[in-house]
């Protein structure tokens, strides 16, 4: 038996668009009892979309060939959360999910997906919250992101700005303490373990291995009913199959979070944030090489915001990044950056009508 080999003649883009249409409905149902609440519905998505490229051959060179590629994708979830409350002070919250997905879109592919939740809420004192889960959860196109599914299992957040199609599991443990009427506290670790797909080099869809570690300790006091003041510490550990790295092969980040927060029964308040990071790294550069890097440096925020009167909304000026200090980070999610690199002021009106 013989190897066929296909060869692919050189090709240049001249331009290439992706247009794309939604439709999406979805049904919930609601259904409580003292001792049994239940969270159920279905939801169905539709995305007409396609790719218009015009491409010019190496060996036909002045002669642009357009073509399209058919990216159609229907999307079908179906899902049900129980809240069984055992005893008085315990939830216990067990459901599943399920995506059924066909799609043109050579890195979705099809999908039939059953996804486990569980989770569990304890109060072992009354001041005292221990929380626990494990789930997993398809990440799903932009529209379909927008869903009426519950977005997390025992305050662990489900649904996060991964690659479409990506299958993670995420488990988690936490304590929340009441100190006293005027501190709160807690710490929170998890993790998740992600298949990404991603197109190989012959064009067939494959998964890649991701993992993300995260630990959260938190500490709010209020000392006066006028003013409030927080600590946090936040540590996220990164690491990627070296096939697929969107930039990242490893990498550890460190978050110090300091705020202050001024309110006046006038409707005044004001609020300043300093935030100390620390991340390193080794980073891939769009060249394909790997650079190991780091940096450490504050930012500040601050904010000025007036309640407007008979609670009809909220009038905000505030700066980010207030010294405009320059540094070298890697964000893990582009699109809600959580640093900014320059100096940004910024107005927000939030209205809310009687």
């Amino acid at each position: 038996m013989r190897d066929t080999q296909v060869v692919v003649p050189p090709v240049t883009f001249l331009d290439a668009k992706r247009p794309e249409r939604a439709y999406g409905s979805e049904f919930q149902h609601l259904f409580r009892s003292q001792y049994f609440n239940l969270t159920s519905g279905v939801g169905y998505f539709k995305i007409d979309g396609r790719i218009d490229s015009v491409v010019e051959l190496d060996f036909l060179p002045g002669i642009p060939i357009p073509s399209t590629t058919n990216l159609d994708t229907k999307h079908t979830n179906v899902y049900a959360y129980s809240y069984i409350n055992p005893l008085k002070n315990v939830t216990v919250t067990l459901g599943a999910s399920g995506d059924f997905q066909t799609s043109n879109s050579p890195e979705l592919r099809d999908r039939r997906l059953f996804n486990p939740k569980a989770g569990i809420t304890w109060n072992p004192f009354p001041d005292t919250t221990v929380r626990a889960a494990a789930f997993r959860v398809l990440k799903r196109t932009l529209i379909t992101n927008q869903t009426l599914e519950p977005t997390q299992v025992a305050g662990f957040n489900q649904f996060f700005d991964d690659f479409n199609g990506a299958r993670a599991w995420r488990y988690g443990a936490a304590v929340d303490q009441k100190f006293s009427r005027n501190i709160f506290g807690g710490v929170e670790l998890s993790k998740r373990d992600l298949k990404v797909p991603f197109l190989n080099l012959a064009g067939s869809s494959e998964d890649v291995d991701w993992k993300e570690r995260l630990v959260r300790t938190y500490l709010f006091w209020t000392p006066h009913p006028w003013l409030a003041l927080r600590g946090e510490y936040q540590y996220e550990r990164n690491s990627r199959d070296n096939q697929l790295t969107d930039g990242i092969r490893s990498m550890n980040t460190h978050r110090v979070p300091l705020g202050i927060s001024f309110f006046h029964p006038s409707g005044l308040s004001a609020s300043v944030r300093t935030t100390y990071f620390n991340q390193a790294g080794k980073f891939e550069l769009l060249t394909g090489n790997i650079r190991s890097g780091n940096d450490d440096f504050w930012t500040v925020d601050a904010g000025i915001n007036y309640r407007l009167p008979q609670r009809y909304g909220f009038i905000t000026v505030g700066a980010t990044n207030l010294f405009d200090k320059k540094f070298k980070f890697f964000d893990t999610d582009f699109n809600n950056p959580s640093i900014r690199p320059n100096r940004m002021f910024f107005t927000r009106i939030t209205l809310a009508l009687p």
